[in-house]
């Protein structure tokens, strides 16, 4: 055993929230960590430091004490200059020894599992890049069901994120509620606009056909579903324009654009165009870009400090509120400008993907489509929607609108 692992230490003399204790930890061992992986044969201790998992799936002191606490830990820990490049480097150095070598032949049978459940782990805060990978190459693509359930993600990829906000919020659109505490769904809980519209978006991004009809062929479908007055108007022309716009409208349906796109740039470009169809004005286009851009954020990894700064730094929004602080005098509103940035409060004030659902609703305002902006960032942050709450989404959708989500999962989120 190594001289640091044989020196007693007391967990309460290092807050498991800091990252210091990994890298007092790495100052003498990485570098022999790494040299030994690159040889392929792991001798050493030093697993839970340079391949750290979930807090709670081992039993061990070191397993406690170099757990990762959260997901928001863990993208604190790829997002740092040291310990993300060795995560990087040390993963790429498994990934180039030979293909004859097995996890179980370079690491030993136990510390394999370990692995794993990192590379599920590191994948979920960036999905599809060297951490994917080497689920492929090692564990036949194949993620730590443990380190899964302990996240609370669910196994498949799917774009539900605003379709489940919408669901939970519907009820409380015009009876608002100033609290989280309210039963999540109910026999009055239904799909509306913002659902509807996100489908069309989804399949336009499919290349299915082209945006304009894409949004009317989805009002036609479902022309119960809760349209504003001048949408479904311009939803009805033979010939549609913008009609200078700045409702959420843009916001809410915007979402697929966040994952569709391999660049910032890309993905703002394209949210201004899925706006500007109908939300031609400046603060419509702002909200669905916002929106779209806290998405491609999330899903790449970024802590919640810097999408607030990005946001506030780019569009202007004011995201220094706290939820407590707006609840009580916040009213129904429809403008970008007047629920987007309350909707993004939410998510970054959040814990989990249900409570940035729950914060989105409590504060009283445009119930549905708050809670499908807030959800669908939320989506992209946690790495998923909920099994439970995306079962019940999926029992009220209809076989089209599923079909649609998978064939963008399967093109978009997965890769």
């Amino acid at each position: 055993m190594n001289s640091h692992n044989s020196t007693t230490q007391n967990p309460e003399s290092a807050p498991q929230t800091s990252l210091e204790r990994f890298l007092k930890a790495q100052e003498i061992t990485y570098p022999q960590a790494l040299q030994e992986i690159r040889s392929g044969r792991k001798q050493t201790h030093w697993i839970w430091y340079i391949f750290p998992q979930l807090k709670g799936l081992g039993r061990s002191y070191n397993a406690s004490f170099y757990g990762i606490a959260d997901f928001e830990e863990a993208r604190q820990y790829l997002n740092h200059p040291i310990l993300g490049a060795r995560l990087h480097e040390i993963t790429r150095a498994l990934l180039l020894l030979p293909e004859d070598l097995s996890a179980e032949a370079v690491l030993g049978s136990i510390d394999a599992l370990k692995v794993c459940s990192c590379m599920t782990l590191f994948d979920k805060v960036a999905p599809g890049g060297i951490f994917r990978q080497t689920l492929k190459r090692y564990y036949q693509d194949k993620e730590d069901r443990l380190t899964l359930e302990a996240l609370n993600i669910p196994e498949e990829g799917f774009l539900l994120g605003a379709v489940a906000g919408d669901i939970i919020g519907s009820v409380y659109e015009h009876y608002s509620v100033k609290k989280t505490d309210f039963p999540i769904f109910s026999g009055l809980s239904r799909f509306t606009d913002d659902t509807a519209m996100t489908v069309a978006v989804a399949d336009w991004l499919l290349g299915t056909t082209a945006l304009v009809p894409s949004l009317q062929d989805y009002v036609r479908r479902y022309p119960k579903a809760g349209y504003g007055g001048m949408f479904r108007q311009w939803a009805m022309s033979a010939n549609p324009l913008p009609y200078h716009s700045f409702g959420n409208g843009s916001a809410m349906r915007v979402s697929p654009v966040g994952w569709a796109f391999d660049t910032l740039e890309e993905t703002l470009r394209h949210a201004a165009e899925s706006a500007a169809v109908t939300h031609d004005h400046p603060e419509g286009i702002k909200g669905a870009q916002a929106v779209a851009a806290c998405i491609f954020l999330a899903r790449k990894g970024e802590s919640k400090t810097y999408i607030q700064e990005y946001i506030e730094q780019h569009f202007g929004y004011d995201l220094h509120r706290t939820c407590n602080e707006i609840r009580p005098n916040y009213r129904f509103d429809v403008t970008c400008q007047g629920s987007v940035p309350e909707s993004i409060i939410a998510f970054l004030e959040s814990t989990d993907f249900e409570s940035a659902i729950r914060l989105a609703v409590s504060l009283g305002g445009d119930a549905d489509t708050m809670g499908a902006i807030a959800g669908s960032i939320a989506e992209a942050f946690y790495g998923g929607v909920p099994k439970n709450i995306r079962q019940e989404c999926v029992r009220l959708l209809p076989a089209d609108m599923i079909g649609v989500l998978h064939q963008f999962s399967d093109k978009y989120m997965k890769k």
